[in-house]
Order: C-alpha cells, then structure tokens, then sequence
C-alpha cells in the first residue's frame, strides 16, 4: 500500500488503461479506492488518482457490457 502513495500515475490514463484485461484493471481500481479512503495522500495525487479510477471504471464497466452482448448473441444462437 505503501507503493501506491509515491506512485505518480501516467498522464496517458486513458490509453494506458484501454489495454489493460480486465481483472488488473478491476485490482488497480480497488487500489486506488483504498489509497483515496486512507486519505494519508496530498491534493494533487489525489487529483490523479481519482483521474485515473475515473478511466479504470469506464474501462471495465465497457468491458462488462461487451462481456453481457456477447453473451446475449451467443444466448439467441
């Protein structure tokens, strides 16, 4: 945990999260909740991370959706 407190996320979230699967994705996402609740981190990183779950939870919200379409195709076959 303490890692995550001195790790500056890229600036690139978006990118950088859209090849991620989608259990890192999910684990980083937790994380970054974690480090957020703690509060032991200062205004800009916080700033950060929330940037950065803000794109996590688009991520895999997206991929939870493509996961329920493909599962709906596969349904009516």
């Amino acid at each position: 945990c303490q890692e995550i407190m001195t790790k500056k996320p890229s600036k690139n979230f978006k990118e950088k999260v859209s090849k991620m699967e989608f259990e890192p994705a999910m684990e980083r996402l937790e994380e970054i909740v974690e480090t957020l609740s703690s509060e032991k981190i200062n205004l800009n990183s916080m700033i950060d991370l929330y940037e950065e779950g803000t794109a996590l939870q688009e991520h895999c919200a997206a991929r939870i959706e493509d996961a329920k379409m493909k599962i709906e195709v596969i349904s009516n076959k």
